[in-house]
Order: C-alpha cells, then structure tokens, then sequence
C-alpha cells in the first residue's frame, strides 16, 4: 500500500489520497472515494466470464452505432444510449426529445442477454444504503433521463472530467453533492493499453484554466504535478471513481478491444441516490 507523504495538493489544497488501494465496496470505502480520500474501488468478479461474453455478443449482434466524436482520437467512442453532457449546448427539450428512443436501443442490447449489470450495481447501492432510496434521476415537467452508456472505448480518451454543477447548471442533476462514475469492462484489456489515469485534482471552476462549460478536453496545465493513480480494465470488474477527477485513458493495444457500460451515481443533499448518463 502507498502512503500519501504529503498533506495537501499546493494548486488546489486538496489532501492526498490516503493509499492507492483500491479496496472493494463497500459503505466505508464509497463514503472515502465521496470524499476524495481514495482514488478508485473495484467490484471484483461483478461479472462472470460467461455473463462478459454474453454482453460482448450482444452489443455486436445489435450494434453500437452512435460515435462520439472527440477532437484528437482516430478512433472515438463507439455506444448505445445519451449523455446529457452531448446535449449541454441545447434545449431541455432537445435532450428528453431522444430519451425514449434510448431507451429502446437500451433494450434491444439487454434483451440479448440473460442479466442486467444496471439493475446489478443499483442493488448493491440499495444493500449498502437500505435507510435511503436510488432511482432514474427525473427532470421536473420533462421527465425521466436515460441512464445507461452501452460502449466501446477501444481508442481511448482524452483528459477531462465529469461535474454537472457546472455542465448542467439548470438541471436537477446539478444538485447533486457527489458524482461517481462507475465502469463495467466486459473485456480483457493486456499489453501496456486502455488503462485509466485519474489525477487528483477536483475540478474547479476558479482554479480551471478554461471556462466553466469546458471540462472536456481541457488544459493539460490544470493537472500539471498532480498526483496520480492508473488502474488497469479487468474482464468482469467494475471500477469507480469521483467524477470530479480529470481522467483519461490510453488507447488498446492493436487487436484487442474495451468494451462495457458506464452510468453516473450521484447523491442528493437529502442522502438519496439517483443515476443517469
């Protein structure tokens, strides 16, 4: 286990993460990644192989057909489902436009397999915190979110991070006082590829080098002499981590592939949970 050696980040002031572990889930262990005292937990064995494969035949048998173009990748991020952060610079309307259809592609993937990794990761949050609820974020006089990113990253992704009390300012998901990202891999990743680096510098609007809305892609500066975990994609892990750390992660070595799910947690001030993409 690493011990931090130093108290606190001199750019943001931010205290080291206490070990660069990365413990199981559990309450205690999710209450220290809430507040960026760890880098990362992982869910060993979420998945069993046969369930990995199961998933991986199903989103090729359906086929993940929308791209999200990222500036800098040759290979962007092949998926199923909506992200609200794709419709930040449009209407509400515009995002709950295309939530139903989402969800029918959603299920058109999960009607190919026999278990459903959501609705696993929703009951393990529920085990940890019976006294609270976790629903599908709703948006008052518009409706339910999609929540559910069915995807291929195979070509890796640039610096950015994930904070909807900026990006999503007149939604209710920006009420939120933690955001968790949580990723399923239903495919072995080897070689020296598709490994994530999460850097321990919670974004900041007053400290970001770019403005407010620009949490992807931005400056390399802001990260500059931050400290840093990388955790390695395993076939039936899940790996989660605060979004609020900018991220990135490598491209795969040629011939392999990182497939999987990734979904937003995020806690209410009432101690609630709600999820969304």
């Amino acid at each position: 286990m690493q011990i931090a050696t130093s108290l606190s980040d001199p750019v943001i002031g931010c205290r080291r993460w206490k070990s660069h572990d990365e413990p199981a889930l559990t309450r205690e262990t999710f209450e220290a990644l809430c507040a960026f005292e760890i880098p990362c937990l992982r869910i060993r064995g979420f998945a069993s192989d046969a369930e990995c494969d199961e998933m991986i035949h199903a989103m090729d048998h359906v086929g993940l057909n929308k791209i999200y173009k990222v500036p800098g990748l040759v290979q962007p991020p092949r998926y199923v489902g909506l992200t609200q952060f794709e419709k930040r610079h449009q209407t509400k309307d515009a995002y709950f436009a295309e939530v139903e259809q989402a969800w029918h592609e959603h299920k058109a993937v999960l009607s190919h397999m026999s278990w459903n990794p959501f609705e696993r990761m929703w009951g393990l949050i529920r085990d940890l915190y019976p006294e609270h609820t976790i629903t599908l974020a709703e948006e008052p006089g518009y409706g339910r979110y999609y929540a559910g990113i069915i995807r291929e990253t195979s070509g890796g992704g640039t610096l950015h991070a994930d904070v909807t009390m900026y990006s999503a300012r007149e939604y209710v998901i920006s009420r939120v006082s933690s955001q968790i990202t949580w990723n399923f891999f239903a495919s072995q990743v080897g070689g020296e590829g598709g490994k994530t680096t999460l850097h321990n510098r919670p974004y900041r609007v007053q400290t970001a080098p770019d403005s407010e809305v620009e949490i992807e892609g931005f400056s390399r500066s802001y990260v500059e002499g931050a400290e840093t975990h990388v955790y390695t994609p395993a076939k039936g892990d899940v790996v989660m981590f605060n979004s609020h750390n900018p991220h990135e992660w490598t491209a795969v070595d040629e011939g392999q592939r990182r497939m999987g799910v990734s979904t937003y947690i995020g806690r209410m001030p009432d101690g609630n949970f709600i999820y969304w993409s």
